[in-house]
This record gives structure tokens, C-alpha cells and sequence, in this order.
């Protein structure tokens, strides 16, 4: 009923014109009136476009032998609908009855009527519809000066400013005056109105930030779904992101801002206040928490009203000054803003039956009333003094009446492009109206508003003089930056002003220097970040230190006992020289150990406690020990097990004659190869000390990740260094080839102690215990090895391993070797010296009288077997006879 009595009223205005005036009829494309489709103050549109409609048809200076006549379209803020309006709007005759269109309001509305507008001749102005995709220009018609494009939506205008122009606010704030270079955006990928609408945005955005070599991170989430939202704070809480833009509708806010409240991802607390900011759109309502709490909360998983403001914390928003507010101002439709607003809310009231709650500052109101008046500008300019020979606006000239006509027939008729002309005349208007100034000099998009101030909003608490957030503490935005062409911020009111009231500093200068007064930094300050090692920790250290030092103990008592009792018969025939360097190496590995641990850093340690160690890299300290000592132990049980294996696979065992001095000339040989891999890697290339970040902080506090300088953990490697070697990074072949030798040594020295299992040979006492200290080596390198190649990012698991497979391999080999001499010698010194009184020059002799032995009893059994052969022969031929 009320729908009837408004279009009613319509038309008792659009009568009170003079009856010699010439009706122009516009369409007005608006949804229905109420919370339709969401959009709360559509009620006011109406009413206002009334209020305009009148002022126009009673003008002495616009259209004075016009009436305008606005005919609504109901949308019901749907594309399907609002076509379908579109289409009686145009009608079936090869003459239309309206000349344009105010409206629609909503950006996938607009889209769709705005695109046929040049089809069939008609202009619209757009109120509201904000959308840079209203700005998108023809690909295939483009003028390479780039000053003449094709626009798609070239017969419509829009006195909504574009939402990317809005962001050039914040792009000022992130380039020019808080230097921000990393910037992060999350968005909710769903089914929503304004997905588009903010797509653009952040297509802009992208633009931006690649013109000024900025860097843009982007993470999404499925909307209304808790696990994506909380994969992606994980995402974003984990690379410690400062700066968010948020790209998403106030439904999602509360699922976002809620699940980060949960998480402790805060942007402001009672401990830390503004260290991390959220730019969220200016489509979000003022009181978007408050209604969103109350919506969403419910149960025991709900999100209060606090937990809400720690999660997004003092945010910023880009808005426009909207010059609504004061009342005494002349618009240049010859009203008064405060006749023009009082006449609107007698309107209202007659309509509605009540009175008016948007008052003065109803955006949309106000944007209605100028969409009216710019059309009706428009059309006095092209009917008064557009030039039909020039096809263009002449200010100077008055057309006559006849002349009015034509051209007004001209643009109801469907062909033609007069329809572009009358655009071309509201392009040239600049006044201003009830919202602000009306003028259109947007050099990125000439169908777009322009000459409004940007500014950026940011969100104040107040909890009534307590320092605690809860449920009464009211919002409100306030301005921080204005400007049109340039920003400028009050930098002591942006970042001084902590939703805490006791957080508030006092003595806060505007300038950025102050250092209670500079921007929030996009990431912690590199320079000053303290580096902590994730090494070994200082009990894994030091125990493992104290069993390497036992080993080493251990190893010199077997050096002692092996000097003291070297004329005895039991060491002097098991190579006591040989033994010393099966020590020698033992010592070395077992001083890897501990050595290995400095040099991966101990945990939680700075790296400026580790001066020492780094110096350390350039010489590669770890290689050159471990190698040595690995060559050096296993390279002397391998001489001893080889020479075993030679002489009892030789053909002329006593001519074998091996000694000690030429086993150690292969050992010599073994290591020398040693030497010239690892010095040609010196020699070839250089190496550095790199401290590589962890990925997870998770193990950080909150705090201390929203401090300018957390502690940043990572672990040392010494790496390939590219710049003092001039030269691209390489592979290191002589380290990795090192390695390979001593797998092939690994692999030959358990060939031939499987091959000397069984032998036996009484001058060589000690055989059989260094076989089984070479099948020990291997089974355990066999296993060490690969577990610590999954295990770099683990570098304490990976050390313990190592160090427990060195220390046990090298004492279990060095008992082995040594404690059956021991034994012998305290125990059984009788037997020790019947069982070897042949003395050591002449063991080969020994060993070749036994193989001679060996090689009779095979003679012996040959000859057995031919006598049973020939016997058998026999007893068949007698047995024929």
C-alpha cells in the first residue's frame, strides 16, 4: 500500500509544473524499499529523487521549459529482474519515452544495464555503484595514445567514487609515509555481491605495489568455512604477517576475527598495542562489530564483543569526506543544503509516517539527489547549447525552441549518438551538490566521479575510563589522513592512540620521527634482530662431550699399554706401530664429536656467542678431521685384514713377505688421497658461514613476534660461497668424492673380512677381532648415514645419531683390538709365550708351511681318489670274464 501511495505522490509532483512545459521523462531503477537485498537505506531514495525532481521542474536557470518526470522500475536488487524492467523501460516502439535512467545501486545491477546502454541509446546515472569493473574499457578499440579508449560502460556515470580511487589513500599511507614493502591480503572466496566489487580493488592493488617494487603475499579461504579460515591464519601467523588487506564481506569478518581471537593471532592487547594493522573496505558499516556479535554469537564457541576488537585491533579504512554536514552551504542547484534537506524530511515523513532517522548525513540520500540534478544539467546543456554542425557544446549559444526539439527527438529516437552527446555535456558539468563536489576529471576513468577527499579512518574504543575491554565499550571511526592529490596523516593520532586507554602516550610529536609516532613496520628490522641458533642443546652437548672425552681417555690408556708392552711377544706380533695409528685416528673422531656440535651452534645461543666457530668454516675443519681419522682407523684395520687375505690367497706364499712398514705406506697411499681431494676443495673454493631462518614460529610467543625485532631462530651452514670464488654456486665433486672413497674403502674392507672369517693364522693374534670391528664399522655406517640425511632440519636428532654411531663403532672397535692383548698378557702370560715363540721376522714361514701342509693333504686326497677309481675298474672287467 505504501509502494501505491509513494508512486502516487510521484506523480502529484511531477504535475506541478507549468502545463506549457515539455515533459522528459526518466527512469528511476531502484529496488524496493526496506532491508532489500540488504541495502538498508533504499527508503531514502525515493523520496530524495522527489525532492530533486521538484527543485529542477521549479528552477529558474535549468530546463526552464522542461518538467522532469521520474517513473520508478523496481529492481528488487536483482540482475534478472532489473533487465526485465529494462525492457519495458524501452519499450516496443521505434521512439522510447524516457531520454536516461537514475540508478541501479548495486554494482551487478548497474553492470548489466550499464552495458546495454549504448545499444539502445540511452544514458544512465548510477548513485551508489562503486565498482572499478564499471570501468572496464574495449580491447579491441584502443587508441595507442591511450587518451581515446572505447569504454564498455561509456554511457554511464557514476557519482559513487570508485573503490580503487579510495585505496590511493591507502597506497599514499603505504608507500610515501610508513614505507611499507610487504603487504598481504586475504580474501574470501565465496557466492556474494560484492566479490567483484573487491576483486578489482585487489587487482589494483597488485598494480600498485608492482609500480613501487613492492611485495604482495596472497592467501584465501572458502567463506564459512572454519578450517580454511584457519589454514589460512595459520599461513598468515606463521610468516608473521603486520600489514593485512582484508577482502572479504562483514559476514566473514566475524568467522575471521573470531578464529584469529581464538588463535592469539591479536592485532592489540593489554601487553602490545597497533603492531599489527588490518585495512579492511569501506563497505563495512560503523557498527559492523556490534551487529556482527550479535548476529553470529552463539554458545559457549562464540566470539564477544572483545575478543572481536583484540583480533582486528585500531584498523584502518579508506573513505571519502562526504561534505554533508554542513548546513548552510548553497549547492549549485541555486537550494540551500538545509532547504533542500528539510524539504526531504517532510517528504519522508509524508510517506512513511514517521520522521527521518539517516538526517543530514545520508550518504545515499544525498548521492540520489545529485544523480537527479546531474542528469537534469546534463540535458539543459545539450538542449540549450550543443551545436548540431560541430557536434559539440558551445557556451555561448541558445538553441531556439525548434532547435530543442529536434534534438530532443533525435535522442528519444533508438538510433543515432545523441545518446553520447548528452554524456559528453554532463562530462563538462562541475557544481556542487548536496554530497560534495559533482565534476568528472578522473583521469583513470572518465565515467567516474571525481574531486572528493580521500580519507583514512581508523577504529577508537571507548570503555567508559577502564583500561579492560567488555561488552559496553563503544566504537567509532575517526579520521586520521585526508587529502586529494597528496595524503596527509596526523601520524601522532594514527599510531598513538592504542584501544587500551593506559596505553595512550601523552607526549607524542606529529612528526615521524618520533619514535612513539612511526608506523607499525611490515616486518621485524632485519639489522636488529638477534639471530638465535636452533642447534644442539647444551645437555646433548655436553653429554656426548663427556663420552668423547672418556674415548679419548680410553684411547690414550691403549696407547700407553701398547708402547709400555710393545717387546712383548703378544703386541709385537699384532703390528704395535699399526696400532698406534688405529689410536692415532680414533682420537681424531672422537674429537669430531664435540667439534661437530660447536659447529652447528648451540641451541638457543646468539649467533654473537659463536665468533670462534664461524671462523672455522673457512677451512673446513669438520672434513679435514673426519676424513683423517676415518682413513686412519679404518684405513689401518683394512692394511691388517688385507694382509691376511693376500698371503693366504697367494700362490707362493713364501716369497709374501709383508711388513709393517710397507702396510704403512699403504695407509700413507690411503690418506694421501685424502689430502689432495680436500686440498683441492680448499684450494678451488671458498665457503661462508649463512644463518637460514626456520619456517616455524610457532615455538616464538605471540609478543615476541609482534616486537620491531624478535628473535629470529635458524641454523648455521657453512655454504658454498659464489662471490669470493667468483664463480656460480657448483657442486662440491672433490668433498662428494671424498665421501664416495670412503664408502668403496667401506665396502672393499668388509669384502675381505667376509673372505678372512675363517682363517686362522697364530702370528697374527689379533684377525679375527678386527673382521668383526670392520662388520661393525659398516652395519652401523649402513644405518647411521641415511637416517641422518632425512633429519637436516632436525639438527639435534641428526647429532645424536652420529655422535652415539662414532662413539659406539670406535669403542667397541678399539676393545676389540686391545682388551684380548690385555687379557692374555695379565692372565695367560705362559700361554701367550708357548703358543708364539717363533720369532716375528719368520711368521711368513709359518704361514707358508701351513698352506704347504694344506696343499698336500689336497694332493694326498686326489691320490685317494684315483686308487678307489681304478679298483672299481677292476672289479667290473673281472666280473665280465
Amino acid at each position: 500500500m505504501r509502494f501505491v501511495t509513494l508512486i502516487l505522490c510521484i506523480l502529484d509532483l511531477s504535475s506541478l509544473g507549468s502545463g506549457n512545459k515539455t515533459t522528459i521523462k526518466l527512469g528511476l531503477f531502484i529496488p524496493g524499499m526496506g532491508k532489500v537485498g540488504g541495502f538498508e537505506e533504499s527508503r531514502s531514495l525515493i523520496p530524495m529523487g522527489e525532492v530533486a525532481m521538484w527543485q529542477v521542474n521549479n528552477s529558474s536557470r535549468f530546463l526552464k521549459d522542461y518538467d522532469i518526470q521520474l517513473d520508478w522500475y523496481n529492481t528488487k536488487a536483482d540482475a534478472g529482474k532489473a533487465i526485465q524492467e529494462l525492457f519495458k523501460f524501452i519499450g516496443t516502439k521505434d521512439k522510447r519515452e524516457y531520454v536516461g535512467i537514475v540508478g541501479p545501486v548495486f554494482t551487478d545491477v548497474t553492470k548489466y544495464i550499464s552495458e546495454l546502454a549504448p545499444f539502445f541509446n540511452y544514458v544512465s546515472v548510477s548513485p551508489t555503484a562503486s565498482s572499478s569493473a564499471l570501468s572496464e574499457r574495449s580491447s579491441n578499440t584502443i587508441d595507442e595514445s591511450q587518451k581515446n579508449w572505447n569504454y564498455i560502460y561509456k554511457n554511464s556515470l557514476r557519482l559513487h567514487p570508485v573503490e580503487t580511487d579510495m585505496y590511493q589513500a591507502i597506497f599514499q599511507l603505504a608507500s610515501l609515509h610508513c614505507h611499507w614493502e610487504k603487504i598481504h591480503i586475504l580474501t574470501g572466496e565465496g557466492q556474494n555481491q560484492m566479490s567483484e566489487f573487491r576483486n578489482s580493488v585487489i587487482e589494483e592493488f597488485t598494480y600498485e605495489l608492482k609500480t613501487k617494487n613492492k611485495t604482495l603475499y596472497r592467501y584465501s579461504f572458502t567463506s564459512s568455512n572454519t578450517e580454511t579460515i584457519q589454514t589460512a591464519l595459520d599461513d598468515l601467523q606463521r610468516i608473521n604477517a603486520r600489514i593485512i588487506v582484508a577482502n572479504f564481506d562483514e559476514d566473514d569478518a566475524y568467522d575471521v576475527f573470531c578464529e584469529a581471537y581464538k588463535k592469539g593471532f591479536l592485532s592489540e592487547s593489554s601487553e602490545y598495542t597497533g603492531k599489527r594493522v588490518w585495512i579492511l573496505p569501506s563497505s563495512y558499516k560503523n557498527n559492523w562489530i556490534t551487529a556482527a556479535v550479535r548476529k553470529k554469537a552463539r554458545g559457549l564457541d562464540g566470539c564477544r564483543k572483545n575478543g572481536i576488537i583484540e583480533a582486528v585491533g585500531t584498523y584502518l579504512t579508506p573513505q571519502f569526506q562526504w561534505n554533508t554536514t554542513d548546513t548552510d552551504r548553497n549547492l549549485g542547484t541555486d537550494y540551500s543544503f538545509r532547504e533542500t534537506w528539510t524539504a526531504y524530511s517532510q517528504r519522508f515523513y509524508s510517506v512513511y509516517s514517521k520522521e527521518c532517522s539517516c538526517s543530514i548525513e545520508e550518504k545515499a540520500g544525498s548521492l540520489m539527489y545529485d544523480s537527479v540534478w546531474t542528469l537534469a544539467m546534463g540535458l539543459d546543456k545539450f538542449l540549450y547549447k550543443f551545436d548540431r554542425s560541430t557536434g559539440g557544446i558551445v557556451e555561448t549559444r541558445h538553441n531556439s525552441k525548434e532547435e530543442r526539439a529536434v534534438l530532443l527527438d533525435e535522442l528519444l529516437h533508438r538510433t543515432g549518438n545523441r545518446s553520447t552527446d548528452l554524456v559528453q555535456a554532463m562530462l563538462e558539468l562541475s557544481f556542487n551538490g548536496a554530497s560534495g563536489k559533482i565534476e568528472f576529471r578522473n583521469d583513470r576513468d572518465r565515467t567516474c566521479r571525481s574531486g572528493l577527499v580521500a580519507t583514512i579512518q581508523q577504529l577508537r574504543v571507548n570503555c567508559r575510563n577502564s583500561t579492560n575491554l567488555h561488552e559496553d565499550c563503544e566504537t567509532t571511526l575517526v579520521d586520521v589522513c585526508e587529502g586529494q592529490e597528496s595524503l596527509t596523516c596526523d601520524m601522532g593520532k594514527m599510531w598513538d592512540s592504542s584501544i587500551f586507554p593506559a596505553k595512550h602516550i601523552s607526549a607524542c610529536s606529529n612528526d615521524s620521527t618520533g619514535s612513539s609516532c612511526r608506523c607499525p613496520v611490515d616486518s621485524p628490522i632485519s639489522e636488529k634482530m638477534d639471530q638465535i641458533i636452533i642447534g644442539i642443546p647444551l645437555m646433548s652437548l655436553l653429554f656426548f662431550t663427556v663420552f668423547s672425552v672418556l674415548g679419548i681417555l680410553l684411547s690414550l690408556t691403549f696407547f700407553v699399554f701398547n708402547v709400555y708392552y710393545m717387546k712383548e711377544r703378544v703386541i709385537k706380533m699384532s703390528s704395535p706401530q699399526i696400532n698406534n695409528l688405529i689410536l692415532l685416528g680414533a682420537v681424531l673422531l672422537y674429537s669430531y664429536v664435540p667439534l661437530q656440535a660447536l659447529m652447528m651452534g648451540i641451541d638457543r645461543y646468539s649467533m654473537r656467542n659463536q665468533g670462534l666457530v664461524i671462523k672455522l668454516c673457512s677451512v673446513r675443519l669438520l672434513h679435514w678431521v673426519f676424513c683423517i681419522g676415518f682413513t686412519t682407523t679404518f684405513g689401518s684395520l683394512f692394511a691388517k685384514t688385507w694382509r691376511v687375505y693376500a698371503i693366504f690367497t697367494s700362490k707362493q706364499p713364501r716369497h709374501m713377505i709383508l711388513s709393517d712398514w710397507k702396510l704403512m705406506v699403504t695407509i700413507g697411499i690411503m690418506l694421501s688421497v685424502d689430502v689432495i681431494l680436500l686440498g683441492s676443495n680448499e684450494y678451488s673454493n671458498r665457503y661462508t658461514w649463512a644463518f637460514q631462518a626456520h619456517n616455524s614460529t610457532h615455538d616464538q610467543d605471540s609478543n615476541k613476534l609482534l616486537d620491531d625485532t624478535p628473535d629470529v631462530y635458524g641454523m648455521l651452514v657453512c655454504q658454498f660461497d659464489p662471490y669470493k670464488t667468483g664463480r656460480d654456486a657448483e657442486t662440491p665433486w672433490f668433498i662428494t668424492s671424498a665421501f664416495i672413497y670412503k664408502g668403496v674403502l667401506l665396502v672393499f674392507g668388509a669384502f675381505i673380512a667376509f673372505q678372512t672369517r675363517n682363517i686362522s693364522i697364530p702370528a697374527l693374534n689379533d684377525s679375527k677381532y678386527i673382521g668383526i670391528s670392520i662388520y661393525t664399522i659398516v652395519v652401523v655406517s649402513a644405518i647411521v648415514c641415511p637416517v641422518s640425511l632425512f633429519l637436516k632440519a632436525q639438527p639435534e636428532l641428526q647429532f645424536g645419531i652420529q655422535a652415539a654411531g662414532i662413539i659406539f663403532t670406535l669403542t667397541v672397535m678399539l676393545c676389540l683390538v686391545f682388551l684380548p692383548k690385555a687379557y692374555q698378557l695379565r692372565y695367560q702370560p705362559k700361554e701367550a709365550i708357548k703358543n708364539h715363540n717363533v720369532v716375528r721376522d719368520n711368521w711368513d714361514s709359518v704361514a707358508a708351511a701351513s698352506r704347504r701342509l694344506s696343499d698336500q693333504n689336497q694332493t694326498l686326497l686326489r691320490q685317494n681318489s684315483s686308487s678307489k677309481t681304478l679298483k672299481h675298474s677292476f672289479t667290473n672287467s673281472s666280473n665280465n670274464c
